[in-house]
């Protein structure tokens, strides 16, 4: 009887406990997320590269590039199922006998003390599933559902596409997700360009990438990636020579560049393109117009320039006690030093993290107005900044001063380089876009273009340099405005008047012209930000604001043959579906899609896109004007160098705001210097001697990286080269002469007359 009791207790706590089972595993059901995971995938970041396709900066925290399974290597493939799923084809979502060789092995490996790894015993859908699906928590009912899910997974969907989520999903270490990304960060090349014992240590990470870092762990990373080789041999993946060979080989990882991941100036100016025209996918793939290495000659020329300018007038108050300190504030251009030794000709200073030691000389180094030797105004242990310039090492210290920099194509538009500040850790303001100054001389040469353009002034007529009184209105003074220099000098050619920037012949041909006809001439242009009627007599002279960026490109007229280009940083903008969503087209072209259907063939017709706002002969007059004002004028600091260069200077009353426009065969490069807060920058500075080195230093270092150009300004057709006596305009073949450039309607007019006179500057 008691037998029969015990089976009838014993059936009745199997029922209870299968009913408990049952309910529990019901209730996991429930509890089931939707499986379908072709509906899956993985969120990327939006990547910004330069105009060669490296990359510059990635928007997020996970890095991820999508691969499809049949652009994965089989390589990676092999490597990855060795190390984590050798029977990933075969098996149904869960692996028995995986899971009983798994334990006993890590039972021997804990009872013997070895070191050998240790092995897992999921499957490579149990961990997608646990990724994309699922949490980490080390729970039963945890593990339950992933295998209910992995079972269902497997009966939906194919082992290739289940590998090529795994692949994509996988967290490899090194802000890496997927083995796209993983290979760029760990090695810096392409997945594809992996050799065997490379993707055997990628294969390495899932089970835990900071665990098998070689810096911290050698040995144990090198235990890992054998271990991935040696299961690839066993699986017959290579062969026992190919083992052999690899496992010998080291672990050689490149250097993590985390600065690429840093925003600035340029990737902000990007990123507010993409809201302000409200794009909302998940991720982007943006080409960018920038050369990374203008950009950081950009950087370089601006910070270094701007350094050495406040060394005139500041005292020194650039050091740091602790290295921390002086961390929060460092850039790429400029080292950190810390002083470790003084005396009264030279000062010893130790390069931190570059195990060196430089010698700087005192006497090129005397800071502030009272030129203070850096062994009165250094201390020992003192951490400073230190900048190489030309081979020569100097003490700087963070800039109150500001300024900005933009390099354009002038032919398309494209922003080759943008630095809108010179520290974008201390403000983010771009000043390239955001901060709106007084061109001041620079809005010149735009004023003696439309003086051309009315066909009223040859650029060689003779123009009178004299005290003019302006009346500005009911209860407001006379204005008598004056030239720089607060002297008249008679006679001037127009090109002469232009070269020198000449503030009353300026105004003279402005008046001449009328105020409101040079306006809409501005406005056509867009030179001002907005369209507006400004009728006061200093918008000749540059009274109104407009920011860099817009002044820069309205200087572009002048080298593309008088077309308006709109700046454009963004070349191509690709959805992470593959999607191209921009595509900066430059040219329209007619007849340049045809079929073998086409009943006849036309011969394609390709035109510019852009509004041409002055003849050609204009452009390249002014053009030629300002290649004087570098030969002869306010640019002629730039004489040395052995490169076509013409440019224009800018400065405004009290020299508050400091410009310079430079313009080569390929670039237009605009220069803005100031204070965030309008102040004087120096006494009788200027543009030529604050913002023009800038530039210069920018075309020096831009020629020693581009040696042996043949680059020359394109002249147009229909243009006639004369001999002009530069003082009084005249056709000479004598003393004196310079070579010019005249339309044939204006040699017409020279023809016409024998010589130009002079009425008061108004022909």
């Amino acid at each position: 009887m008691k037998f029969f009791r015990y089976l009838q207790y014993i059936f009745i706590l199997f029922v209870l406990g299968l009913s408990i089972i049952i309910l529990y595993l019901w209730n996991i059901q429930q509890e089931l997320p939707d499986y379908n995971i072709s509906q899956y995938f993985p969120n990327e970041i939006t990547k910004i590269y330069d105009e060669k396709y490296e990359l510059m900066y990635h928007v997020g925290n996970r890095d991820r590039f999508y691969l499809d399974y049949k652009d994965i290597p089989q390589n990676m493939i092999n490597a990855i199922i060795s190390a984590e799923d050798k029977t990933f084809f075969q098996h149904q979502g869960f692996d028995i006998k995986g899971i009983a060789n798994a334990f006993f092995t890590n039972l021997k490996n804990i009872y013997l003390k070895t070191n050998s790894n240790y092995v897992g015993a999921s499957t490579i859908t149990q961990q997608l599933v646990k990724n994309i699906l699922l949490n980490r928590d080390q729970t039963i009912s945890r593990k339950i559902k992933e295998l209910i899910l992995s079972l269902r997974i497997e009966q939906e969907y194919s082992k290739e596409f289940i590998i090529e989520l795994y692949l994509n999903e996988i967290y490899f270490g090194r802000r890496s997700y997927g083995v796209a990304s993983a290979s760029l960060n760990y090695f810096n090349k392409s997945i594809f360009d992996l050799d065997i014992h490379e993707y055997a240590y990628l294969a390495a990470l899932p089970k835990g990438p900071n665990n098998y870092d070689p810096k911290k762990n050698y040995k144990r990373a090198l235990e890992r990636r054998n271990y991935v080789l040696r299961q690839m041999e066993i699986n017959k993946f290579i062969t026992s020579e190919q083992y052999n060979h690899y496992s010998n080989l080291v672990i050689d990882l490149s250097q993590r560049n985390i600065k690429k991941y840093k925003s600035d100036y340029k990737t902000d100016h990007i990123l507010n393109y993409l809201n302000s025209n409200s794009f909302n996918e998940n991720a982007f793939y943006i080409q960018s117009t920038i050369d990374q290495s203008l950009q950081k000659i950009s950087e370089k020329s601006l910070i270094d320039n701007l350094a050495l300018l406040e060394r005139k007038y500041r005292n020194w108050i650039g050091s740091f006690k602790s290295y921390d300190d002086i961390l929060k504030y460092e850039n790429e251009h400029w080292q950190i030093g810390k002083v470790v030794k003084k005396n009264s000709t030279s000062t010893e200073i130790s390069i931190i993290n570059a195990d060196k030691i430089i010698i700087l000389n005192n006497d090129k180094n005397l800071y502030g107005p009272k030129k203070v030797s850096p062994n009165s105004y250094l201390s020992l242990n003192d951490y400073i900044f230190i900048t190489n310039i030309e081979g020569s090492f100097h003490t700087v210290q963070l800039h109150e001063i500001n300024g900005a920099v933009v390099v354009m194509d002038p032919f398309n538009g494209d922003i080759v380089s943008m630095v809108g500040g010179v520290n974008y850790n201390i403000s983010n303001f771009n000043r390239v876009t955001q901060a709106y100054r007084q061109p001041g001389s620079s809005i010149k040469p735009f004023i003696y273009a439309k003086a051309l353009e009315t066909k009223k002034y040859l650029p060689n007529t003779l123009l009178l340099d004299s005290n003019i009184l302006l009346d500005q209105g009911v209860n407001l003074p006379v204005w008598v405005p004056k030239n720089y220099s607060n002297k008249s000098f008679g006679e001037l050619t127009f090109r002469r008047a232009l070269e020198t920037s000449n503030n009353l012949v300026t105004l003279k041909i402005g008046l001449d012209l009328g105020i409101n006809s040079v306006n809409e001439f501005l406005d056509k242009i867009n030179y001002y930000n907005e369209s507006k009627n400004y009728d006061v007599y200093s918008t000749l002279l540059g009274a109104v604001e407009n920011n860099l960026l817009q002044l820069t490109k309205s200087y572009s007229i002048f080298l593309n043959g008088g077309y308006i280009v709109e700046p454009s940083i963004i070349k191509k903008v690709v959805s992470n579906e593959g999607e191209l969503i921009i595509n900066n087209n430059y040219f329209k072209c007619s007849y340049c899609s045809f079929s073998n259907n086409d009943r006849s063939y036309r011969r394609p017709i390709i035109e510019s896109q852009k509004e041409k706002v002055i003849s050609p002969q204009t452009s390249f007059q002014i053009l030629s004007i300002l290649e004087g004002a570098v030969k002869r004028g306010t640019g002629k600091s730039l004489n040395k160098i052995d490169y076509p260069i013409a440019g224009k200077t800018g400065t405004t009353n009290e020299s508050k705001d400091l410009w310079f426009f430079g313009l080569t065969p390929r670039y237009v490069i605009g220069v803005y210097v100031g204070y965030d807060t309008p102040k004087s920058i120096g006494y009788r500075e200027t543009g030529s001697s604050v913002a023009l080195p800038i530039f210069k230093t920018i075309i020096e270092n831009y020629l020693l990286n581009n040696k042996n150009l043949n680059d020359k300004f394109v002249v147009p057709t229909d243009l006639i080269v004369k001999k002009v006596n530069k003082d009084n305009g005249k056709i000479s073949d004598g003393q004196n002469t310079i070579i010019d450039y005249f339309t044939k309607d204006q040699i017409k007019i020279l023809n016409d007359i024998n010589k130009v006179k002079s009425i008061g500057g108004i022909n």
